[in-house]
């Protein structure tokens, strides 16, 4: 875990207890909230700069040295993962970064989560090739569906990116897991489903993963998919699953005394409950619940209720 000292960290954040990934630290290349989409879904609020522009955001020698500096302690991690506040494939340093983590740390898996709106250009495809894990994301494939739940650059249709994930599949040799965020609705009836699996079939991702609002997306009429639906689509599409809440590893680190940039950093990037809060700090549950409501008195924290309780989310200054 990034201790109180180390907390003045950027651009890495975590380790976070993932549902997919275990214990992950992430790496937030993009500067808030600048992504290729604006997804009514997005935990990290709505993209104030919309662009497919792909440029060294934040200076990918200061990246490393953040990486350096933590990794050479030699923390437990499951992966370090490429994640945050905007689309990672964006930052033209990402090839370089993972690697810099493959030449000097080759014990850490690496993951990348991304929109997959990029992988048309064929320069972003070879940045990734060593990655270990790319979860791509694939909401839509008919341009209404996916102007309403991506709301994406001008310029980018689903047909590209399409294309693109199947060129990604030629040439990547790891693990490919598409993800399909789910809209009561929206993505859930038959013609869209049916153009999804068409898609995916001809991507043949490793796994197909499905997934709905849980946390507090940029839009508050976004709502979850029933269970019975979510089961009925993960029969239809091939290898899927949904992705459920488990038991998730605990840090370490038990001795933090000041938790307040830690917790601030973490729910930045993803609303989190008093549990999800409590398994990233390596504390109890009453005092990650005290260590909150100290920051919502403090005007530092909002919280609002969803389904699986009471979410905590920072102000993005």
């Amino acid at each position: 875990m990034i201790t109180n000292k180390q907390s003045g960290y950027k651009y890495i954040f975590g380790p976070v207890p993932s549902r997919r990934l275990g214990l992950s630290l992430g790496i937030d290349l993009m500067p808030a909230k600048t992504c290729s989409l604006n997804c009514v879904y997005c935990e990290c609020g709505k993209t104030t700069h919309l662009t497919i522009t792909r440029d060294e955001y934040i200076p990918t020698e200061d990246i490393k040295r953040e990486l350096k500096d933590y990794l050479n302690k030699g923390p437990r991690l499951d992966f370090v993962t490429f994640s945050g506040f905007g689309e990672p494939t964006l930052h033209s340093g990402i090839g370089e970064i993972i690697l810099f983590l493959k030449s000097d740390y080759p014990q850490y898996r690496i993951a990348l989560l991304t929109n997959s709106t990029l992988f048309y250009q064929d320069k972003t495809i070879k940045q990734v090739l060593a990655a270990d894990v790319i979860i791509a994301s694939l909401d839509a494939v008919s341009s209404p569906v996916f102007n309403k739940i991506n709301r994406p650059h001008p310029d980018l249709k689903p047909d590209a990116l399409i294309r693109g994930l199947v060129e990604l599949r030629k040439e990547f040799k790891n693990q490919l897991w598409a993800e399909v965020f789910l809209l009561p609705d929206i993505n859930t009836n038959d013609s869209e489903l049916k153009k999804i699996k068409i898609a995916l079939d001809r991507i043949m991702p490793d796994k197909v993963q499905l997934n709905t609002i849980d946390r507090p997306g940029t839009e508050s009429w976004v709502k979850a998919v029933e269970k019975k639906d979510m089961t009925r689509i993960e029969s239809y599409l091939t290898k899927a699953e949904t992705i459920s809440y488990g038991k998730q590893e605990q840090s370490d680190n038990k001795n933090i005394q000041n938790y307040t940039l830690q917790i601030i950093s973490a729910i930045k990037r993803r609303p989190c409950t008093v549990e999800d809060v409590s398994r990233i700090l390596g504390i109890t549950v009453p005092k990650a619940q005290e260590c909150l409501e100290t920051l919502v008195c403090q005007k530092k924290v909002s919280k609002t209720k969803m389904p699986r309780g009471i979410f905590y989310l920072a102000k993005l200054s």
